[in-house]
């Protein structure tokens, strides 16, 4: 048998993974999920989350709002303490052409 401990763990970073995957979808402006990583710090779970942004919003503000839903979806789905949450833009995707801007 594996360690308790250890599968607990598994299972609290892939829940925490898909829960900051879903809530940066559902943010506003955000075009694509493209991967979320996810560590444990003494302090809490570190998540850097991958997206590519819609063509013409403003991203500092979107930034703002990504680490917000993640972190209160990642609260109520694992009740678990989060120290911070990083946003990676990855690119932009443009209107009508359907095409990415790498960033």
């Amino acid at each position: 048998m594996g360690n308790d401990k250890q599968d607990l763990l598994k299972i609290s970073k892939e829940l925490v993974s898909m829960a900051a995957s879903k809530a940066a979808l559902n943010v506003s402006g955000v075009n694509q999920e493209k991967g979320v990583k996810v560590s444990i710090g003494k302090e809490g779970f570190v998540i850097d989350v991958y997206v590519i942004a819609d063509f013409g919003v403003k991203i500092p503000q979107l930034a703002w709002d990504i680490q917000n839903s993640v972190k209160e979806a990642i609260i109520a789905a694992a009740n678990v303490a989060v120290k911070a949450v990083n946003i990676h833009i990855q690119g932009v995707m443009m209107p009508r052409e359907g095409r990415k801007i790498n960033g």
